[in-house]
């Protein structure tokens, strides 16, 4: 026998509240957690990494805290937290990349000197981890 949709909607409604607060789990609900606990993991790593990567590569012109203001002759090292950054770079995570890894600003024009190219010195996921790390970083 087959349900109306109205029944089989309440009835799955039903279902996954009482899942849900008795504590018992579908299969599809732990699989759901468990994606999520590692997504989780992954991005601790990531800004883990990238926090060593940023410390050992960029704070010295763009400090500690991301804040930049550094002075080179007439370049000024530029802040790299948020929400400047994402603002700057229209939200994207390539374009940053492209900054970093290829020394191009959001339009592809060529960064100030003297910050250059990281291609060949880190490798993109390297440049992501730095990203994953640089939005942790706050106005």
């Amino acid at each position: 026998m087959q349900l109306p949709l109205k029944a089989s909607f309440a009835l799955a409604t039903m279902l996954l509240t009482t899942a849900m607060f008795t504590g018992i789990a579908t299969p599809a609900m732990a699989s759901a957690q468990t994606t999520n606990a590692n997504v989780a993991t992954n991005v601790a790593a990531n800004v883990a990494s990238g926090a060593a990567l940023y410390a050992s590569n960029c704070a010295s012109c763009h400090m500690a805290n991301g804040a930049g203001g550094k002075k080179f002759g007439s370049a000024i090292s530029a802040n790299l937290r948020a929400p400047g950054l994402e603002k700057t770079y229209h939200n994207s995570d390539a374009l940053i990349l492209r900054a970093i890894m290829n020394d191009r600003d959001e339009d592809g024009e060529t960064l100030d000197k003297p910050m250059l190219a990281w291609k060949g010195i880190l490798t993109n996921a390297q440049g992501k981890d730095i990203i994953a790390y640089l939005r942790t970083l706050h106005s």
